[in-house]
């Protein structure tokens, strides 16, 4: 039986974590460390009740604050670190941030963790870290981030590293989450896409569209995230990929769901980063929801209206 931490626990992803892990057969105890810097209370109210609620604690405390941290991660078995600062659309702004709370904030919570008994150490980062490529990139390609946020998580990957050796270690580079969570983070490429086509009937497309991204859905993202609870892997880094779709393939998803959806080209002109991330096949019997329509469907019945 698993005692988790998991910092950034309220969030977008931590929280719908927190309900797959509170009904993990392995899992005894559930800490969410998390500030509530963004008001993210969503979490705790509601009907949508956490199941095995006795499993579960909050600590509300900042991941740049060492001595609570340090005390959190007592008798702490696996420690997830989701907590960071994302501020899509504008991953180019507020450096000061990124540097803060993604880069020095991550090498709190490992130099912690190294001083802990936790045994298990699993890192959310990022594809941005890959920066932008005309060629499909996979685990093994060198990184090269292109923004704020891809390098601060750069820079919060070669910290973990230093837990090599010392405690079970996994970095798992997400790629762009979409779909629901009791903390939706609206301002990410599908998730924003699907709240302007269900109120607006329009959506706005920066560059040309042929630009790519790497895409995960929600629910695939916690399960895979979840799988390190009991699963042990002979490697360090993982890509979590869906697909790698264009923004106008998403675009005639879209319009099958939307039918009378009206698009809006912003600067065509200008050339947009592209990439497309090879996905780990470390995953294929977690049974994956693969059909992308269905997938955006499920997420446009959560609408209230």
């Amino acid at each position: 039986m698993a005692k988790i931490l998991l910092t950034g626990g309220a969030g977008y992803i931590g929280s719908e974590l927190v309900y797959h892990l509170a009904q993990h057969p392995q899992v005894e105890k559930i800490v969410i460390y998390d500030n509530l810097s963004n008001a993210n209370y969503n979490l705790f109210i509601g009907l949508r009740k956490i199941p095995n609620p006795q499993k579960i604690e909050l600590i509300k405390a900042d991941i740049l604050d060492g001595r609570n941290l340090k005390k959190a991660l007592q008798d702490i078995d696996i420690v997830y670190h989701l907590a960071a600062f994302v501020n899509t659309p504008f991953s180019d702004n507020n450096s000061h941030s990124f540097e803060q709370i993604n880069n020095w904030g991550t090498a709190q919570v490992v130099d912690a963790v190294e001083q802990s008994d936790v045994k298990k150490f699993v890192f959310a980062s990022s594809v941005s870290v890959y920066g932008s490529s005309e060629n499909k990139v996979s685990e093994n390609t060198p990184l090269n981030p292109k923004t704020y946020y891809g390098i601060s998580k750069m820079r919060a990957e070669e910290h973990v590293q230093r837990l090599i050796g010392k405690k079970e270690t996994y970095i798992v580079r997400l790629g762009n989450v979409y779909g629901y969570s009791k903390n939706i983070r609206i301002h990410s490429v599908i998730n924003k896409m699907m709240f302007d086509a269900n109120f607006h009937n329009r959506i706005k497309i920066n560059g040309s569209g042929n630009q790519k991204r790497a895409f995960i859905y929600m629910k695939n993202a916690t399960k895979i995230l979840s799988a390190f609870v009991e699963n042990h892997y002979d490697k360090l880094i993982f890509n979590a990929v869906d697909n790698n779709y264009s923004i106008n393939e998403l675009v005639m998803v879209l319009k099958e769901i939307y039918p009378s959806l009206e698009m809006l080209y912003i600067n065509q002109h200008l050339p947009m980063r592209s990439i497309e991330v090879e996905p780990s096949n470390d995953f294929e019997n977690l049974n994956l929801q693969s059909d992308f329509k269905q997938n955006l469907i499920h997420y446009k019945e959560m609408f209230t209206f």
